[in-house]
């Protein structure tokens, strides 16, 4: 049995006495109940009442929502008399979210979601939960049932900008702008191994709702699984040893030669540079928002004017600010990843800081952006508002947008 209008099957039998209320917590008893119970009724009439109306309703392949309430309404008429049925009746409008209409189909608010998207245009946490509680606010008391999405965005847009600040109202106007373009957003994260570009890109992908993540890491897998290790010997090692897959270098080589370690890993990269290329072509062809994080990931190889017109392109490179604190970084990372055989990456720190150089002054030449790493929490931030910029270059903000 299905329940149309937004409600997920596995949760039908709940929308009647929850009425969206406690779908998260649907394997506790007392949830099931709830809506009931505060309609005058005891613990165990509520939920005998939830249970008759299950059973009731099984069998049935699908019914709407509001022929759902109306016989749970009925019920508690018959059982329990109309004062039951109408403080029901009562809550169930009291809570009802107010649906957004849009071209790409209807959504109940969420203020937590709003709150979300606004953190992605570079809005700080506690002004965007506070602009998302007063947009809930508003509609609530307006009574709205439905609401078109620029005149929501009108609201937030105003909100935003009297409460925050009126570049952050442009912010958040540039970013829509951008949404509605149907071009898609790529981010690419670089940095060496240590960085912490695996947890920045979760957390960026979260807050940028990015669906779609490539790491390079797959990508060098990939590659070196479906061709002849004689044909790409650099690819069976990290990428600050890859040294060890180049033709006539040893171990005394390597000990003489610093350029040993960037020889290897710019080999390496060579090869899977075709990938990284792949993913940002299908990226733009099917208009799919992508983050490529990855060691390989080096924007100043990499042909990004290609891209101009085409996509919103923000390259970003992480960094580690001191040898200590990229041996911490390893080191806790060796606990928590032990699979990976990261505790050997500590007696190769020297390397990794050799490569971490060599791409910071590549950046520092082609004036991509480097990020020091400290905080997850700054990290992202600073993300996040290089993002807006570019955004905001493409797409300037227009408020005859909210017309």
């Amino acid at each position: 049995m299905s329940v149309r209008n937004g409600v997920s099957p596995a949760y039908a039998q709940l929308y009647c006495i929850s009425n969206f209320t406690c779908l998260r917590e649907a394997s506790r008893p007392d949830c099931r109940e709830h809506r009931v119970a505060r309609s005058g009724l005891s613990f165990k009439e509520a939920y005998d009442t939830a249970r008759e109306i299950r059973e009731s309703l099984s069998g049935t392949e699908s019914i709407s929502t509001a022929d759902l309430g109306k016989q749970v309404a009925e019920r508690l008429a018959n059982r329990y008399g109309t004062a039951s049925q109408e403080a029901y009746l009562s809550r169930t409008e009291h809570n009802a979210k107010t649906i957004v209409s849009s071209k790409r189909g209807d959504s109940p608010f969420s203020s937590g979601a709003l709150s979300r998207s606004l953190e992605g245009c570079a809005i700080e946490r506690k002004c965007a939960a506070n602009v998302a509680r007063y947009v809930q606010r508003i509609l609530k008391e307006s009574g709205q049932k439905n609401i078109g999405t620029t005149e929501l965005r009108r609201i937030i847009f105003r909100l935003l900008t009297q409460r925050c600040s009126p570049e952050t109202g442009e912010r958040y106007l540039s970013r829509r702008q951008f949404r509605d373009s149907g071009m898609p957003l790529i981010v690419l994260i670089g940095g060496t191994t240590g960085a912490g570009k695996s947890t920045v890109t979760t957390n960026l992908a979260y807050r940028l709702d990015v669906v779609q993540t490539q790491s390079t890491d797959t990508m060098r897998e990939i590659v070196r699984s479906c061709s002849a290790p004689h044909l790409v010997p650099t690819l069976g090692y990290p990428s600050f040893e890859a040294w060890r897959g180049l033709p006539n270098v040893g171990e005394d080589t390597r000990a003489c030669d610093e350029n040993a370690v960037v020889m290897g890993f710019l080999s390496q990269f060579s090869i899977v540079k075709q990938t990284i290329d792949a993913t940002i072509k299908r990226a733009i062809r099917e208009r799919r928002h992508t983050i490529v994080d990855g060691v390989h990931v080096l924007p100043t190889e990499l042909d990004l004017a290609k891209t101009t017109g085409k996509a919103i392109c923000v390259p970003v490179v992480l960094a580690v600010a001191t040898k200590s604190r990229l041996a911490d970084q390893l080191l806790g990372r060796s606990r928590e990843q032990p699979d990976r055989g990261s505790s050997g990456y500590l007696q190769h720190v020297e390397d990794i800081w050799d490569l971490q150089s060599y791409i910071l002054e590549s950046c520092d030449r082609d004036s991509i952006p480097v990020v020091v790493n400290w905080t997850l929490k700054d990290t992202i931030l600073e993300i996040l508002n290089e993002v807006s910029k570019r955004v905001r270059e493409a797409f300037p903000p227009d408020p005859d947008s909210l017309e």
